[in-house]
């Protein structure tokens, strides 16, 4: 059989060869960096990659060097140091291209001849003494994109870990398709996969993994970077999916879009050059990443506030508020300039540049400093702090609409202390449509919200209070589909506004003493809890964590504890426990059923209800739980909700028998005298209530079945106490509506 032989025309050989340079994506030159002598010699080695991380090995490299008096190249990549200095060898194909940095330094050539020297096999290892145990590979893993260039060292080590005398290796690929690896352990990843590094020598070897993946790049200073004229920064890339490892920067070339603005080099380092705005360009492994960069103008004088001539005095914990423009030399601002504040004594006061105030901290003086970008560019300040800091007798404060309450403010030492009081503060509101507050410290309601009150005394020390506007009188209503709690006022009944604003239910409300807050019952979480939350509805807190029921919550006057009844024990008893989250504490005991517990406005007594051979009648009792005793024992009635008054005395309901139908009625007795008044007439069935501390008000929950009907849906009257019929809160035909709560 003939055989034919066909040869490719030259010029079809060198039409191949343009197309591979046109699909040239990226050129790396291994190993990164050399340091040669003069007259020494040697070779580096140029890949090129597709778009796709293939190598490409038919595209023709094309040799040069920057800088030929201090090094130069051969068309087969190798390098000859010609005098001492520092040049850039670049290898190109197409429009692409790859460099290596190339330090001479001056001596005689370490081989003979001229011939290009092998690889330095102790090249990287640390200094060492005694013999060799095991050999490793530093680092132990590597991690590379396509086309990435790395420089690895060998390490010998003694039996405990520590350097040994330095060994001669040699190193392979196990994976040439994946990684090569030259005698100098530099690195280059020619494929996506997992391949090994083996170095052997002394009798030993060590492997490292070698793992080449395709992952973005990005410049680690997010943009936009700020400068200063004359600045400059050193920018890194870094590989996020890789524990944000830093990419080498002669793997990459850095541009500026106006280097008029900002320059780079070849390290990653930006030079601020002038005023304006420039994108820096980074390209490397395939990838492209830009980020912008501003310059500022030039600051040419500081304008301060307060004027720093005079010393300034604040109390112990005050603040002042310090403010500088930087100004360019036609006296427009330069804002975006940065500016670096700095406090000579930070025991003596404490300056947060992000709000502009300065804190006193100890009695003392100090200096306030400034400085902008510029020479001599800075601002001075003596600060004295003294003293005495105003202090608000009330932080907190619920109003009904209309309603007023006056603040007031001392001044206290550093103790805590009151030196006197604070007469000459300046009052503020941040939500006037909720609460105003006028110049000696009265804040009057407007509408439903909540606001914060600023007091500022000289100097600039502040303190503020919460007000909280709300529905005077609150409900549990069933008319969203569940008990939630709802806020009205006594002037529009029909008018409900839902106060908790989740999915849960919530039932027997109570205003602590303040109005600032609300503590509720609420099987959210599985049992009836109490729980705690702001009066506009924010920041609940679950106060109680028991498999029992919890219930019928009341503050004491202070608002730092919650009483209420829980069936921890056979029997319903009550319990208190501070909003701190401390442990509760029994106050009552079995076998007696003791719940329904109300705070006396001193704080001293606690009233409730004790259930004993099927009569029900009021208790009191002291704070902790001491001098239990009867109020006044009536076996003819039951007796039940006792609620205390701000004038001392106690409401509570009755039930007794006239003739052949049983009747309710709330009464108030008098504690010194025991005298009992009836607040509301007996034609009503009611089977809870609520009043006002105030004694002017009531709700009554009263069953709409009728007369003893606990079953079917209930209603709430409000009744203004000795005037007016009671009128029913308007609800649907089954909704029910019951705990009422009234403001203090």
């Amino acid at each position: 059989m003939t055989r034919t032989r066909f040869t490719v025309p030259p010029l079809l050989l060198l039409a191949a060869g343009v197309l591979s340079a046109q699909n040239v994506a990226e050129v790396q030159v291994a190993p990164p960096t050399i340091t040669i002598r003069v007259g020494e010699r040697m070779g580096v080695l140029a890949t090129a990659f597709d778009r796709l991380g293939n190598v490409i090995p038919t595209v023709r490299i094309v040799w040069s060097s920057n800088n030929t008096a201090v090094a130069r190249v051969d068309n087969t990549g190798t390098v000859t140091g010609v005098a001492g200095g520092v040049a850039i060898v670049h290898a190109q194909a197409g429009s692409r291209r790859g460099q290596v940095l190339v330090q001479v330094t001056g001596g005689a050539p370490a081989a003979a001849g001229g011939a290009e020297p092998a690889g330095d096999p102790l090249a990287g290892q640390p200094a060492g003494t005694g013999a060799a145990a095991a050999l490793r590979i530093d680092p132990s893993s590597i991690y590379l994109l396509p086309s990435e260039v790395v420089r690895v060292s060998p390490r010998a080590l003694r039996v405990d870990g520590s350097p040994a005398a330095p060994v001669r290796v040699t190193w392979r690929s196990l994976r040439e398709d994946v990684a090569s690896v030259d005698q100098n352990g530099n690195v280059v990843a020619l494929a996506p996969g997992q391949g090994t590094l083996q170095i052997t020598g002394g009798g030993f070897t060590a492997t490292a993994p070698v793992v080449v993946q395709q992952a973005d790049i990005a410049v680690a200073e997010q943009g936009p970077i700020l400068l200063s004229p004359g600045d400059s920064l050193r920018l890194h890339v870094i590989v996020p999916t890789q524990a944000n490892r830093l990419v080498s920067p002669v793997a990459l070339q850095w541009s500026s879009s106006n280097p008029e603005v900002a320059r780079v080099n070849l390290l990653g380092v930006v030079a601020a050059a002038g005023p304006g705005r420039a994108t820096l360009n980074v390209t490397g492994l395939l990838q492209t990443r830009t980020v912008e960069v501003a310059v500022h103008r030039p600051v040419e004088v500081l304008v301060a506030r307060p004027p720093p001539r005079n010393e300034l005095t604040i109390p112990l914990t005050g603040t002042q508020r310090f403010e500088v423009q930087a100004l360019a030399a036609d006296n427009t601002p330069v804002p975006e300039a940065p500016m670096r504040w700095s406090v000579v004594d930070s025991t003596v006061a404490t300056f947060n540049p992000a709000t502009g105030l300065l804190t006193g901290r100890g009695v003392g003086k100090t200096q306030l400093v400034v400085r902008a970008p510029g020479q001599g560019l800075s601002v001075t300040w003596t600060v004295n702090v003294v003293g005495g800091s105003p202090r608000l007798t009330a932080t907190r404060a619920g109003l009904a609409p209309g309603e007023r309450v006056q603040l007031r403010g001392d001044y206290v030492n550093d103790s805590g202390t009151v030196i006197g009081p604070a007469t000459n503060l300046s009052w503020a509101s941040d939500r006037p449509e909720v609460a105003t507050v006028a110049e000696d410290g009265t804040v009057t309601a407007v509408g439903y919200g909540r606001a914060k009150i600023t007091a500022t005394a000289p100097g600039g020390k502040a303190v503020t209070a919460d007000v909280w506007v709300q529905g005077e009188i609150l409900v549990a209503s069933t008319r969203s589909g569940r008990y939630f709690l709802f806020a009205l006022e006594r002037g529009n009944l029909s008018q409900l506004r839902r106060v908790t604003d989740d999915s849960a239910s919530a039932i027997d409300p109570a205003y602590s003493a303040d109005a600032s807050r609300i503590a509720f019952a609420s099987g959210r979480h599985g049992n009836p809890e109490i729980y705690v939350m702001d009066a506009d509805g924010a920041n609940t807190a679950r106060l109680t964590n028991h498999p029992a029921a919890d219930g019928h919550p009341a503050f004491t006057p202070d608002g730092r504890a919650v009483v209420f009844h829980s069936q921890r024990t056979r029997s319903q008893q009550i319990y208190i426990q501070g909003l701190d989250g401390g442990a509760p504490q029994q106050l009552t005991q079995e076998p007696a059923r003791n719940f329904m517990p109300s705070v006396s406005p001193d704080g001293g007594t606690i009233a409730f209800v004790r259930e004993q051979q099927g009569t029900t009648d009021i208790w009191l009792m002291a704070r902790d739980g001491t001098s239990q005793r009867a109020f006044q024992p009536t076996p003819a009635q039951k007796e039940s909700y006792p609620r205390f008054l701000r004038d001392g005395g106690l409401a509570y309901l009755v039930e007794r028998r006239e003739g052949n139908r049983t009747v309710t009625q709330v009464v108030k007795a008098e504690l010194t005298t025991g005298q009992v008044t009836p607040l509301t007439g007996t034609d009503l069935s009611i089977s809870a209530f609520a009043i006002a501390p105030a004694g002017d008000l009531l709700a009554l929950v009263v069953p709409l079945a009728g007369p003893g009907r606990s079953t079917g849906p209930h209603r709430v009257y409000i009744q203004p106490v000795g005037s007016g019929a009671p009128v029913p809160i308007p609800g649907g035909a089954q909704e029910q509506i019951v705990t009422p709560a009234i403001q203090p």
